[in-house]
């Protein structure tokens, strides 16, 4: 009888999840509207191409050559001993504020506060709504885009994103959200490299949905994101004729003929899911798949954002080149993701829970122990750590008024407070502003019979004010001779203490100088230009740059030649990495591990004294590879554990 039990259930089971799967719609032919199916189309051919590339793709893991293969709100909270990203060579590894601190130049002072060298802390970015910014904020934030692009290293970064949109953990999948916000938080270190006062800002488009047009938006002007010309080129404000990757002369848009911004509906929509399978969501499930598709999650209502731009902004193989827009657009998807956690998830468990790998769900690229393409070291579960909001950066509010304050906090935000009171992007001059007559809804204007002309901007509405209330009587106060002790003490005259209360009240305070960085200085710089490993020369010496590249071009970039470095390139013990001093500080010269030790004996030579160390002794020869080179096998992982474990008898 249990036997038959058993065999009951299981056949239910199999026709259960045979009847789910055949509830798996393909062809998006289930889509509540022609926009979201078209969505849904093209995440369905990213998803097509990852699983096609998984299936051919060999283990690409790298191995050595001797294998065969406010300022209170922005101080940042405690980390875990053992969490990434508390000591790294490159700055964009970074997890913490003291890890960031010898790439400004800082050193760490009391209450674990780096100290740069204006004087001035470094605090964690505090990410304001677009519009929110001050106009100098606003202007630094373009300053350094724009530093970027003229350096090239703009373009660098715009292409990690085309290349990774289709083949890894970017899109279509789960680890959307996780790739992303690290993907932001290395533009940010970026910028605030060049300028450290800047933050990402967000752009919350729902601002902007309100309006009869949102093309006429205060966001589509000079002081924003620019305007275009009749073919949609941005010819105009601080992006004007930025060439793109593809090697157009403008960025491209085409605003509003498909797609369409956020709502308030659709964020409320994700910040009501209870269920992380339905915000770390499958959005192309295939047969099988346990879960449907969940068409109001946060990457197909993002992507509709991405349709309304049009241009370069629609496809992900293009949408980087437009950095106002792509960026502000994408911090603000991360911060509807952080409210959730915040509003859902419990602080524990938003660093452990991630959709379950499922390949009949999604690629395995999104899985959450998969490799987060193209970060080092990297994994998509990497994405939910708590250090990005408790070390790197805060989101500032979303800009909200009532009744009783009806102001947005801007000059480009009104309230529009009919109703259920809410803030609205103001209206260019010759926009349409059809239902917003009487409210002060034009940018230096008036609207007029439906249009923003110029003329006096009227006033924001105010509530009545309510008749003054008179004050209460009070009992009649007995006046006390003051003595005024009219003396000096080393030649210091001394005034009475109601004297001085009341001239220390009355006092105009001196006005306080701004000690950030200006948006001319240069900045810090960085060259990502280092060997990795104290064997790289030897190894270039054999010959293993063309024999085993792989791992050379990205572990020996200067002994290969790959690159030009900032330090002269000589035999000496000498330190070349600005890390050196701090690294040794925190005893990272003899408690270092594995990549990170590497590193430090090949580039802190002299400050951690690794002066003794003979190449020709400790370094293992290359061996013959046989099969696939860099394919992972038990043997090559005990090589590479055999080669880490003679350099740690060096060091110790």
């Amino acid at each position: 009888m249990k036997k038959a039990s058993t065999a009951t259930y299981l056949l239910l089971l199999v026709l259960i999840v045979g009847y789910v799967g055949a509830q798996v719609v393909t062809d998006c032919s289930d889509a509540p509207n022609e926009q979201t199916r078209q969505v849904c189309m093209r995440f369905r051919m990213m998803d097509k191409a990852s699983r096609e590339k998984f299936e051919r793709e060999a283990d690409s893991q790298l191995w050595p050559p001797s294998a065969p293969g406010s300022a209170e709100f922005q101080r940042p909270l405690p980390i875990s001993p053992g969490h990434r990203g508390q000591a790294a060579y490159d700055p964009l590894d970074c997890m913490t504020l003291q890890c960031l601190c010898p790439f400004f130049n800082g050193r760490m002072i009391a209450n674990d506060l780096c100290e740069m060298p204006n004087g001035e802390p470094l605090k964690m970015a505090y990410r304001k709504e677009y519009r929110l910014m001050t106009d100098d904020e606003r202007f630094r934030f373009h300053s350094a885009l724009q530093r970027m692009k003229q350096s090239g290293e703009y373009d660098q970064f715009s292409q990690i994103h085309k290349d990774n949109a289709q083949q890894s953990s970017a899109h279509s999948g789960p680890g959307f959200l996780g790739w992303h916000r690290e993907y932001l938080k290395r533009l940010e270190i970026k910028l605030r490299l060049i300028d450290p006062s800047i933050a990402l800002p967000f752009w919350d488009s729902v601002l902007d949905s309100y309006l009869p047009d949102p093309r006429d938006s205060i966001l589509f002007t000079d002081l924003f994101a620019g305007t275009t010309d009749w073919n949609g080129f941005v010819t105009t404000g601080p992006f004007a004729y930025w060439r793109t990757l593809e090697g157009a002369h403008a960025i491209k848009r085409n605003i509003g003929q498909q797609g369409s911004l956020f709502s308030e509906h659709q964020i409320n929509q994700v910040l009501e899911q209870s269920n992380v399978e339905y915000v770390l969501a499958y959005t192309v499930p295939v047969g099988g798949c346990p879960f449907p598709v969940n068409y109001g999650a946060i990457e197909y209502t993002h992507a509709n954002i991405h349709l309304y731009i049009g241009g370069d902004l629609a496809p992900p193989l293009t949408s980087g080149n437009d950095p106002s827009l792509f960026f502000t657009h994408h911090t603000f998807v991360d911060r509807i993701w952080e409210d959730w956690r915040q509003l859902k998830q419990p602080r524990w468990v938003r660093e452990t829970s991630f959709a379950p790998d499922m390949p009949q769900c999604s690629t395995p690229y999104h899985f959450s122990y998969s490799e987060m393409r193209p970060f080092p070291g990297l994994i998509n579960r990497d994405g939910l750590s708590n250090a990005y909001t408790d070390q790197m950066y805060r989101y500032g509010p979303r800009p909200t008024c009532s009744r009783e304050a009806p102001a947005c906090g801007s000059k480009y935000l009104f309230c529009d407070w009919r109703g259920f009171p809410h803030c609205v992007a103001k209206v260019k001059l010759g926009g349409l502003c059809q239902g917003f007559e009487g409210l002060d809804a034009c940018y230096n204007g008036q609207c007029y019979f439906g249009r923003c002309m110029q003329g006096p901007t009227p006033a924001p509405w105010r509530p009545p004010t309510p008749p003054p209330t008179p004050p209460p009587t009070r009992r009649p106060m007995v006046a006390r001779p003051i003595v005024n002790f009219n003396r000096t003490i080393g030649g210091v005259s001394k005034l009475p203490v109601r004297q001085v209360a009341k001239a220390t009240q009355n006092a105009t305070p001196k006005p306080r100088v701004s000690k950030l960085v200006n948006s001319n200085t240069t900045g810090m710089t960085f060259n990502n230009c280092y060997n990795k490993n104290p064997c790289c020369d030897m190894w270039a010496q054999l010959d293993e740059c063309t024999n085993n590249p792989k791992y050379m071009v990205s572990s020996c970039a200067v002994s290969c030649k790959g690159c030009i470095p900032s330090f002269a390139i000589s035999g000496a013990c000498k330190d070349k990495h600005v890390s050196c001093k701090q690294w040794k500080a925190e005893g990272q010269c003899t408690n270092a591990k594995g990549a990170l030790l590497n590193f430090i004996i090949e580039n802190c030579c002299e400050t951690c004294s690794f002066g003794s160390f003979d190449k020709n002794l400790k370094c293992p020869k290359p061996k013959k590879k046989t099969g696939a080179l860099n394919t992972v096998t038990n043997f090559s992982k005990k090589v590479a554990t055999f080669f880490e474990t003679n350099i740690r008898k060096l060091v110790a």
